[in-house]
């Protein structure tokens, strides 16, 4: 973030709310970041109750909250917290974001993700995630993306999403998710 800040491609100058300040949540970074954020006032630090406040966040056009997951299901469910019975992730701000860039102005929710995992020998796109839901309801999903594109996944059927999703997946586990996707109506 610090090079789109200092190259001026962040400059906060067009938002409705805390014009000309970026404002975060916690920074961890490099003396580089530090050194940046000490005494500046066009960056501040806030709590979660405003970071993360739908009230505050949905003053915002055009709001794009981009999330990490673990995996993503043919439905469009997010596990973004636990591989196999080990939690990696924590209770954060993930639906937070989704739902206020879901419902904003000309906003979306984007899941990127790298289509494997275990140095491609796992598909992180799964037809039924064994963990079940852990970040997101399948009715929040609306993008997904991987570096073999982007799934659009607001406003679809079930067998819509998952042609979509297959279609976003590792070329090496395309075929095995269409067969056991659910009904491609």
């Amino acid at each position: 973030m610090l090079d789109l800040i200092e190259s001026g491609a962040v400059n906060n100058r067009s938002k409705p709310i805390d014009r000309g300040v970026t404002i975060a949540g916690l920074l961890v970074g490099t003396r580089r970041l530090y050194d940046h954020a000490h005494e500046n006032p066009t960056l501040q630090l806030k709590s979660a109750t405003y970071t993360h406040s739908a009230a505050v966040l949905g003053k915002l056009t055009k709001f794009v909250a981009i999330n990490s997951a673990v995996e993503v299901d043919l439905t469009g469910q997010i596990n973004a917290e636990v591989v196999g019975d080990v939690h990696v992730g924590a209770v954060g701000g993930a639906v937070d974001f989704m739902r206020v860039a879901a419902a904003a102005l000309d906003g979306h929710a984007i899941v990127a993700l790298p289509s494997t995992a275990r140095n491609g020998t796992v598909s992180r796109i799964v037809a039924r995630s064994a963990t079940g839901v852990t970040t997101a309801a399948r009715s929040d999903a609306d993008l997904v993306v991987t570096e073999f594109g982007v799934a659009e996944l607001r406003g679809r059927s079930i067998g819509e999403r998952a042609r979509a999703l297959a279609a976003i997946a590792h070329p090496a586990f395309r075929e095995e998710l269409l067969s056991a996707a659910p009904t491609l109506t």
